[in-house]
This record gives structure tokens, sequence and C-alpha cells, in this order.
């Protein structure tokens, strides 16, 4: 009798615990977990956009398409042509980079890296405005090559542009607590997350191939706009005309990090971690080194956003 007690005794607590254990996942459905908004830009931006580093030929051509649509035929920085791909002497030593939306399969923007090389080819910046730099000590030909780079051929199409400037990253209630509470620096409602995305995923190759110096030549208004989020581009010399007024900048990975906006250094991480996990498998551990003239660096492929 005092045997059968017992047994009933643990298959009762038995009971009892499993469904305690069982409350927590109850309680989260009930009373989901808030997520930050560090958390919330995350899963925003990943559950509907994911990474793409073009190494395939028919990747590379979705972003010279997407900047040809961009440059040629919609801001007319350039003459439209018959192949309707925008693609100079460049990109034969350049890393593109582009983000596709998940639901139509179209690029949302791209962004490339020209890299310089031991042969000497200087950078764009430098050819189109080297009399503008004010220290010839910053012109990136003075720099070892390897340390160098310069980012360019930002391009977002018209319909993604107005959809991220439309799109709400964060449910009506939660906004209108951060606005309330101003405990950000910049406008969560108005956040151009595409552009920021790939800005920072050309922030993530530099990192991984070790790139100290990013040259940029952008609208100094732009610059401005991005020093909200941490993302400081420095000028290091005068205005020039080139499509509008231009200024040369440069921009620092390390620098960059430590400055960026509080509530972006998880997106950054995320970013980030998709880039480095590619890149990782490509070079086998070790951090790869790219003489693009050689044309000996394996493919980069997807990245996949989780």
């Amino acid at each position: 009798m005092k045997t059968k007690t017992m047994s009933a005794v643990r298959a009762l607590n038995g009971a009892v615990s499993s469904k305690l254990n069982q409350i927590p996942r109850q309680l989260l459905k009930v009373f989901p977990r808030r997520l930050s908004l560090e958390e919330s830009i995350s899963n925003f931006f990943f559950s509907r956009y994911e990474l793409v580093i073009a190494s395939e030929e028919n990747e590379k051509q979705i972003s010279y398409k997407t900047r040809h649509k961009v440059y040629c035929e919609e801001m007319k920085f350039e003459q439209q042509n018959a192949t309707a791909l925008e693609k100079d002497k460049y990109d034969d030593r350049a890393i593109n980079c582009y983000i596709k939306h998940r639901s139509s399969g179209e690029c949302a923007g791209t962004i490339r890296l020209v890299l310089p090389t031991k042969a000497g080819l200087s950078l764009p910046l430098e050819e189109k405005c080297r009399d503008a730099f004010e220290n010839g000590e910053l012109l990136p030909s003075n720099l070892d090559p390897q340390s160098v780079c310069e980012i360019s051929r930002l391009a977002i199409p018209r319909e993604f542009r107005v959809r991220q400037m439309r799109t709400k990253i964060l449910p009506a209630d939660k906004l209108e607590k951060i606005k309330h509470k101003k405990s950000t620096s910049f406008n969560v409602e108005h956040f151009p997350y595409l552009s920021i995305a790939l800005y920072l995923m050309a922030t993530s190759v530099c990192q991984h191939l070790n790139v100290e110096h990013a040259y940029v030549l952008m609208e100094p208004k732009l610059a401005r706009r991005m020093k909200a989020f941490g993302i400081h581009f420095n000028p290091v010399g005068e205005a020039i005309n080139f499509n509008g007024k231009r200024m040369p900048y440069r921009l620092s990975s390390q620098v960059l990090l430590n400055d960026l906006a509080k509530p972006l250094k998880g997106f950054h991480k995320k970013i980030h971690s998709d880039l480095h996990t590619a890149l990782q498998a490509i070079s086998g551990g070790a951090q790869p080194i790219i003489h693009p003239i050689q044309h000996e660096q394996k493919p980069l492929r997807v990245a996949q956003a989780a």
C-alpha cells in the first residue's frame, strides 16, 4: 500500500512539474516578449530582404541592371544603352553587393567596392577629383593599396526608395512611445533602412578584407543625413560639380563601429554575421586577400538572411 502511495505521489509530482514547465511557453503566447528597437529593426529587415554578394555573372548583371535603371533611366546621370547595363572599367576589380526583396525577387538596392591593385591602378574618385583633395597625403594612392577601397554606385530603384520612406518598421503604438520619449538620435518613423543596410554591408566587406579606409564621392546632404545614424563620412577635399554637388569623403570601418547609433549595432551585427559566414567558408578561416587584377579569388556565395 505504501509503495502504491509513493508511486502515486511521484506521478503527481511529475505531472505538476510538467504543467509548471509549460507555463512560461503559454505565458509567452499570451504575453509575448517585447522586442527591443535593435531587434525590431533586424526582424523587420530580414523578414523582407536578403543580402547578396554578387559572384556569378548573372548576379553581377542584376547589379548592373539596377544601376542602369537608376543612373541612366531615372536620374539621367549616364546615357542609356542597348544592353540596359550600367558598367564601367572599375567593375573588373570591384565587389558588387545587392539587396534582394524576398517576396518579389527584385533588386531593392545595390552598392560596390572598388579595390586598388598592386599594379598601381587608382580609385575612380582620385581620377575624378584629385585636385579637390586638401591634403595630398590623404590621396588613396599615397596609402597602402591593400588598406583602401572606394564605395560607389549606391543605387536604389524609385519604387524601393518610396517604399523605405513610407513603410513603418514598428507598430504605431511603439513608434509613438519612442517619439514621445525621444530615446533615439534619429527619426525611426522615416528610416532609410535600405541605404543604411547597403552602407553597413559595404562596411562588413571592408572588415573582412582588412580594408582600413573607404573613400566615397557623395552629396554633402547625404553625408550630413548619415551622421544621425552614427555613420560619419569625413570630408577630405572640396566640393566639385559631378552630377550635382559632390565631395570626397573617407570612412573608417572601425570608427563607424564605435560611433554607430546604438539601435543600429544589432542590425550591423546581423549583417556582419551573415556575410562573415559566407566569406569564412571561402577563405577556409583565413582573412581573404584579394588582388582583383589577377582574378584568382574564389566566387562569393549568397549570404542568406535569417
